[in-house]
């Protein structure tokens, strides 16, 4: 299968990866794997640990040689090439600085290898600080910086040599949440401002969502999924990716359709639109049972007919009970997950609300919205929906 990240414009990617593989021993690292990355955009490779992220971007680099496979920049095979020879930087999580030299010398590195005349050097380091906000740090050792000043020295290095390509290997990873917030904000800004070409390999969905064009879903050395941000949360692939991404997880609800209609967890609506053709070969295979994925911002904690968005009860038809086996405060808001018949689900409610809710008692709930849910077969666990729309 060959992904293509986005519309490059020209046609021709910046980096390609067709049917790469790698295997130590007997161990497949990397399974057959292919995608495009277009010039100036951000591609998130997206997996948890162990599904081969950091495999792929050594390959790419040309830090490790493929065990089969190719890698093309613009069009042109790099196989064998070595890594100073691809017009490529990376950026590794453990941020690799030379402790005994300063933030300017660090940055200065790659130029100095070069032979660049020392004018130059200069001018260059110091457009790079001024846009990473750090010229003030660049007379200091890197003991002295902040996590947030190495991490952008680091970042830095990499921004003065203008590669084609930049390979962020978990960069925000050794961060704490709020300068992790903040540094990706950062590094989407300047992606977009200065129009370079990102591939950045993380475990965290959340990152990957707030700054890709496109993401690659990898899970033990293969892309299993290549999406936008959006249709990835929207329509996952499986079960499994929609349980990896999103917080609280998904709930996977046994669902069955009868007479047009769908009966989930004690509520049933009319068959929505985005489910008539699944139903339908479900019904043509002899099966009507399925399962459902609802995230917890579609269901509704009923406490009274005031909760309601036009102050009305919804009919018992589309309304269920559940009892509360957790509350967890976020706080504006928290997320109640309630038990019936031995299925989770997880909801949002205001403070307000949380005010009236404890553990262990019934509560009341209702599905906003029916329309765009995700559904999944039983056994194979693939999403019925997407396979429908020629998306499998």
């Amino acid at each position: 299968m060959t992904t293509t990240a986005a519309n490059s414009g020209s046609g021709v990617p910046v980096l390609e990866a067709r049917e790469l593989s790698k295997r130590y021993g007997r161990k497949t690292a990397l399974d057959n794997v292919s995608f495009s990355i277009p010039g100036e955009s951000f591609v998130a490779l997206l997996g948890p640990a162990g599904a081969g992220k950091t495999t792929t971007l050594r390959l790419l680099a040309g830090l490790e040689r493929e065990s089969g496979g190719d890698v093309l920049m613009d069009g042109s095979s790099v196989a064998g090439l070595e890594p100073k020879e691809r017009d490529i930087a990376m950026i590794f999580d453990n941020l690799a600085l030379y402790p005994h030299k300063t933030g300017f010398q660090n940055m200065a590195g790659p130029l100095l290898e070069r032979r660049l005349p020392r004018e130059e050097i200069k001018e260059r380091v110091d457009a790079v600080a001024e846009k990473l906000r750090i010229a003030h740090i660049l007379g200091r050792l890197p003991k002295t910086m902040s996590g947030g000043e190495r991490q952008r020295i680091a970042l830095g290095r990499a921004l003065v040599r203008s590669p084609r390509v930049f390979l962020l290997d978990e960069p925000l990873s050794s961060l704490d949440a709020p300068l992790r917030f903040k540094l990706r904000s950062e590094l989407k800004r300047l992606q977009r401002e200065e129009k370079h070409t990102f591939l950045m390999a993380t475990p965290d969905f959340s990152e990957a969502l707030a700054v890709a064009d496109t993401v690659l879903l990898l899970r033990a050395g293969k892309i299993v999924q290549e999406s936008s941000p959006e249709d990835l949360y929207a329509c996952p692939v499986d079960c499994e990716a929609a349980l990896f991404v999103g917080s609280p997880q998904i709930s996977l609800l046994r669902a069955v359709v009868r007479e047009e209609r769908i009966h989930c967890a004690g509520m049933s609506s009319p068959l929505p639109a985005s489910l008539e053709s699944a139903a339908q070969r479900l019904r043509q295979s002899g099966e009507d049972g399925f399962l459902l994925g609802v995230r917890p911002e579609r269901v509704r904690p009923l406490l009274s007919p005031s909760s309601a968005p036009d102050g009305k009860a919804p009919d018992a038809s589309s309304s269920s009970v559940g009892e509360v086996v957790d509350i967890e405060s976020q706080g504006l808001r928290s997320i109640v997950t309630v038990c019936r018949d031995k299925e989770q689900i997880g909801m949002f409610c205001s403070a307000a609300q949380r005010a009236e809710i404890r553990i262990g008692q019934s509560l009341a709930f209702t599905l906003e919205d029916w329309e765009g849910l995700p559904a999944f077969d039983r056994i194979t666990r693939k999403n019925i929906v997407r396979q429908g729309a020629g998306q499998g």
